[in-house]
């Protein structure tokens, strides 16, 4: 080659050298940063595994049952197999979880999966399902119900541990922060029971991302005859992968190993290809409904009184920051909304700072409180052009219907055999739509007990405890704590008139 073309020469191979160098760098860091992600997936799983289990439901005749709560008659059909090899007629998975300050360990999981199960301190009827969780060590014992609520989909199990073998210790409950939110995009694992194959108790691994927060299923509608759960509102995560039978009850975990969410394997729909890729937030704004399920309690969510209807913001208004809003259509006599001066044709801009673009917003921001909360309404007044910030105190948003709910303990204890509750607390009390009694209701009377023998019976409002005036559960046991003796009740009766009963002590 003649000497005038080897600087020529040596310089393109020296930029294929570097070219090549630097395409073996890049891989290299790609390789790099795959295997540390993937060392994060594997040392998350690790820890998150123990916290997880796997949930059988049997529907069986309890004479049909062995001493574990296991069905007899497959038993002895499969005398030669392992007994998690039974099929059962669901399956779904389940999170070690302790409610804050104790230390017994409870399964939370979704309740669709669990719905018909024996609950706790009650007897197996005729046709209960029965219960069986399995750990990730291969132990396994019958559980039961202790608190459900199939509003927000989720139901905590009470583990029958006599004969496990474990100590508590051993059942490691999963981290559970109470600041941590998922965001869009976010990676996210599940570990879960899907088709029955964890029922060995080694949970399956999937991933992907948070496609999207704050959502609802298109077909997911409120009804005519009211709210039925929090997902017609449009609370649920959406993730970029599909959701099989058996994944339902499975957490959400981030790349840190913290419990986001639950899975909830929504039914697929007529018309749509498989079930869809939704959980259930488990953030700050859920965390007191759990902790409520995980004392044995109802679960209780705000109520603000008023008709919501969404409307569209003129586009030379002076409320361009947003497009819509949710219009008070109607206001209730005696609601904490009429309480804190919200007026029919007012526009609810925002609640606690977020935007509320329609009544799903409204409803959503504002049942995703406890009863006795103080929300902070942004408030436009068409009428003056006034922009206000009205505080409202909550009360308890009815419940349409108690079947599923369960609660194996009482937020407030009986007295005399007599429960009180919110005046809204039950719809089928609550006998006009216009005005709430400011009262407490009575839900449930002792057969024999003194509340009884006065004549008391659920339905009745309880206006006065010896001239005491109540409104809430709270001021009726601080009422009913001072009094002594035979105590004097007021009760409202037809066209707001009232009349006294003595229940003796």
């Amino acid at each position: 080659m003649p000497l005038r073309y080897q600087p020529v020469f040596r310089f393109t191979v020296m930029a294929v050298l570097c070219g090549a160098w630097q395409s073996i760098d890049a891989q290299s860091d790609g390789l790099t940063a795959a295997a540390a992600l993937e060392q994060t997936l594997t040392q998350t799983i690790e820890q998150a595994e123990p916290s997880v289990v796997s949930i059988a439901r049997w529907r069986t005749n309890p004479a049909d049952l062995t001493e574990e709560g296991l069905p007899q008659r497959n038993q002895e059909r499969l005398s030669n197999q392992q007994i998690h090899d039974i099929l059962p007629n669901q399956f779904s998975a389940g999170i070690l979880l302790v409610a804050p300050g104790q230390e017994e360990r409870f399964v939370l999981t979704t309740y669709h999966s669990v719905r018909g199960g024996v609950t706790t301190g009650s007897k197996p009827a005729a046709d209960s399902s029965h219960l069986q969780v399995r750990f990730s060590s291969r132990h396994y014992c019958p559980a039961t119900i202790y608190a459900a609520d199939p509003r927000s989909d989720l139901a905590v199990l009470k583990l029958e541990t006599r004969d496990l073998g474990l100590r508590a210790e051993e059942m490691r409950p999963i981290p559970w922060p109470t600041t941590t939110a998922v965001r869009k995009g976010q990676f996210v694992l599940t570990l879960s029971n899907p088709y029955w194959i964890a029922r060995d108790g080694s949970p399956s691994v999937s991933w992907g991302i948070v496609s999207n927060i704050a959502r609802r299923p298109a077909l997911l509608k409120p009804d005519a005859g009211g709210l039925k759960t929090l997902h017609e509102l449009g609370s649920l995560i959406q993730v970029d992968y599909r959701l099989p039978i058996g994944a339902s009850g499975a957490p959400v975990l981030n790349l840190r190993g913290e419990l986001v969410g639950m899975c909830s394997s929504i039914a697929a729909i007529e018309g749509f290809d498989r079930s869809g890729g939704f959980a259930i937030p488990i953030d700050a704004t859920t965390r007191w409904i759990i902790e409520s399920l995980l004392n044995g309690q109802e679960v209780e969510y705000g109520f603000l009184g008023i008709e919501p209807n969404r409307v569209l913001i003129p586009a030379n208004s002076s409320l361009t920051r947003q497009p819509s809003a949710a219009e008070a259509k109607a206001v209730q006599i005696g609601s904490p909304a009429q309480a804190a001066g919200i007026r029919q044709g007012d526009l609810v801009l925002a609640v606690n700072g977020q935007p509320t673009l329609n009544e799903l917003d409204l409803m959503r921001q504002v049942t995703l409180h406890p009863p006795e909360s103080q929300v902070k309404l942004t408030i436009y007044r068409p009428i003056n052009g006034a922009e206000l910030t009205l505080t409202a105190k909550l009360g308890k948003w009815p419940v349409r219907d108690d079947e599923g709910i369960v609660a194996s303990q009482r937020r407030q204890p009986l007295w005399r055999g007599m429960g009180v509750d919110y005046p809204t607390a039950r719809q089928r009390f609550v006998t006009s739509q216009l005005a709430i009694p400011a009262a407490v209701l009575v839900t449930e009377v002792r057969e024999e007990s003194p509340a009884d023998q006065a004549g008391l019976q659920p339905g009745d409002f309880i206006v006065q405890v010896n001239r005491t005036p109540v409104r809430t559960p709270a001021e009726f046991a601080a009422a009913v704590k001072q009094a002594t003796g035979n105590v004097t009740m007021r009760l409202l009766v037809p066209e707001g008139q009232t009349r006294a009963t003595v229940v003796q002590e």
